[in-house]
């Protein structure tokens, strides 16, 4: 997640709302040779479990306002539009993900499993890419006005350069997955999976986070995807071989735990590192003032940095 500082300089806020609609126009299917116009494609499917979660052709998503604050709140999203992004365009978004947008994703194959993934590493390298090209965009136009100088070291310069290293990093990690899907190696994931046991239809998620505190040559990176899946709910953590062990060490006390600590805990691994979650109305309308609050305003305060001491027993989503 994130958002722009509160205090930005007048002259830049026109930019700032006009920058909130950009999108790239590039399809980041795997053999980077297609030139046709991208789409809003689906991370989470839309025809499976998109439909099984909505209500009259709706979720629930956590959104920011727009605003120049962090202010978060809950908004009725059609299905179609929900979990989106223009990175592919419809003939590779449906000839790669057709496996699991034509049925719920099966645990038991390895594709299926990989394709979760990659739906997120996608998502994940489009939305770096768009917050790299946004901030130098933001940061060409104050040295443009005045407000930083080009030809030294300033805190937006250095944002952007940032956010770019950021973007370079996600494609080259893209590129590995890239690489699995036009070989068929399916094997070179590993995959961890809970299986939520009479667990109402709640949520559903699709992210790719970083395990930050790893100490590896390269980042270490997992995705999340977390379905319905029958009368359970089903969570898969997804890494490279060589994240594995990453992986396997920072989700450990999540996998361990005892199912209302477990929930607990995915919760807030949710809420701190994913902001592309929906919620389904009918569990939505469920849930208690006090914790649609506690959610929302945990999810406000990890915008930029992740809170790993705040604790609250409302901030629980299963």
């Amino acid at each position: 997640m994130g958002g722009m500082d509160k205090t930005l300089p007048n002259e830049l806020v026109g930019l700032f709302f006009d920058l909130q609609g950009l999108r790239l126009d590039r399809c980041l299917e795997p053999s980077e040779e297609c030139e046709l116009e991208t789409i809003r494609a689906h991370s989470i499917p839309s025809g499976t479990v998109l439909r099984h979660l909505s209500r009259d052709g709706h979720v629930v998503a956590l959104r920011q306002s727009g605003k120049l604050d962090r202010a978060l709140s809950y908004d009725l999203v059609g299905k179609n539009k929900a979990t989106t992004f223009s990175g592919l365009c419809g003939k590779h978004d449906s000839e790669i993900f057709r496996p699991i947008d034509t049925q719920l994703p099966d645990l038991r194959s390895q594709r299926h499993l990989f394709l979760l993934a990659y739906r997120a590493v996608l998502r994940e390298t489009y939305e770096a890419t768009l917050a790299a090209v946004k901030t130098q965009l933001m940061y060409q136009e104050t040295v443009e006005v005045g407000l930083a100088p080009g030809h030294e070291q300033c805190s937006r310069g250095l944002a952007a350069t940032g956010l770019i290293l950021r973007a370079m990093d996600c494609y080259e990690y893209k590129r590995v997955f890239d690489k699995v899907y036009l070989a068929n190696e399916w094997s070179q994931l590993c995959h961890r999976i809970l299986v939520l046991e009479d667990q109402a239809t709640s949520i559903a998620v699709s992210a790719l986070f970083s395990l930050d505190d790893a100490r590896a040559p390269v980042l270490p990176r997992a995705a999340l995807s977390l379905f319905p899946s029958g009368d359970d709910v089903a969570v898969v953590f997804s890494a490279l071989r060589r994240d594995t062990p990453f992986m396997d060490e920072y989700t450990h006390r999540i996998r361990t735990a005892e199912p209302y600590l477990q929930r607990y805990l995915l919760t807030r691994l949710i809420v701190q590192n994913c902001d592309n979650f929906v919620i389904s109305p009918d569990y939505y309308d469920g849930m208690s003032r006090e914790r649609r609050d506690a959610i929302r305003h945990y999810s406000a305060r990890t915008v930029l940095y992740n809170d790993e001491e705040h604790e609250d027993s409302a901030i629980y989503l299963f």
